[in-house]
């Protein structure tokens, strides 16, 4: 890809995203969703316990009522920040709320009427297997679980670690079958960031990171820093971009329901908006 393609590419992918988000400011009513009681305690999202969805089904974006928010290869999200902090944990609760358990396995052991109990037993082994099921795993290392053991027989997982070892997305593109992504704080360093049980595998980075990010949480990394799940959907688009590659009707289907992984991330980023000018204080990304 040249570099005047791979600055449209971009371009692109960031103004779209960019409506996509704006349009939540600019209709209060979207952003407005009662308490609903949830593992002992009321939230008007999403249950950072039990990872259900709390708004209504109605209100949902159509292609996650229909099942079709999708992603072109498996996930794992090691996380190691808090579950109401962590963006990349609304591409957990989404996923699953569109697809349904069988889909999403929580290796975290939850609370459900004062009791611990694991929500998929299977999810909890500490090593990978090509038998496992679910596309979309959450290792929640924050409460004392370890993230799984990865092997160089782990055929087609990468890890999405900007690095000097790193390759871009795209050159595998035709070969990822799952990617692994680190949910943790900006402030950590590289080396607190790395886990042990991923250096084994190979790691990529975005073809076309954004510049600037959407996410309202402060940081002095400098330019190309994004959320996890802003990471996790431009790595979702630029594979999709490379395998729908002359297909642009497909492309465009793909890329109007993925846009939607975006959801819980607009409706926060509205409401913290609206906090700040409501208390007479700058935008946090600005």
């Amino acid at each position: 890809m040249t570099k005047e393609s791979s600055d449209f590419q971009r371009t692109r992918n960031i103004s779209t995203l960019a409506a996509y988000l704006d349009s939540f400011m600019e209709n209060p009513e979207s952003t407005s969703f009662p308490r609903r009681k949830c593992c002992g305690t009321s939230r008007s999202l999403y249950c950072p316990q039990c990872c259900e969805l709390l708004i209504e089904k109605y209100r949902w974006p159509l292609p996650l009522q229909r099942g079709n928010l999708d992603l072109p290869f498996a996930l794992d999200i090691i996380l190691s920040d808090n579950r109401q902090q962590a963006t990349g944990f609304h591409a957990y609760v989404l996923l699953k709320a569109s697809h349904g358990s069988v889909y999403c396995s929580n290796s975290n052991s939850i609370k459900e009427n004062g009791e611990r109990k694991d929500e998929n037993k299977a999810a909890t082994t500490t090593t990978t297997s090509s038998s496992s099921l679910q596309k979309v795993r959450l290792f929640d290392t924050k409460n004392g679980r370890d993230a799984p053991c990865y092997y160089d027989d782990d055929d087609n997982t990468f890890v999405l670690f900007p690095s000097e070892k790193s390759v871009p997305l795209s050159s595998v593109s035709d070969t990822i079958k799952r990617l692994v992504v680190l949910d943790c704080k900006w402030t950590k360093s590289a080396g607190e960031q790395r886990s042990p049980s991923i250096d084994n595998l190979p790691q990529v980075h975005l073809d076309n990171p954004p510049l600037e990010s959407f996410f309202w949480r402060w940081h002095n990394a400098g330019q190309g820093m994004c959320s996890t799940l802003e990471a996790i959907y431009f790595a979702a688009l630029e594979v999709l971009q490379m395998k729908t590659k002359g297909d642009d009707k497909f492309e465009e289907s793909s890329r109007d329901a993925l846009i939607h992984l975006m959801w819980l991330f607009g409706i926060i980023r509205a409401a913290t908006v609206s906090t700040a000018a409501r208390n007479g204080k700058p935008l946090p990304f600005t």
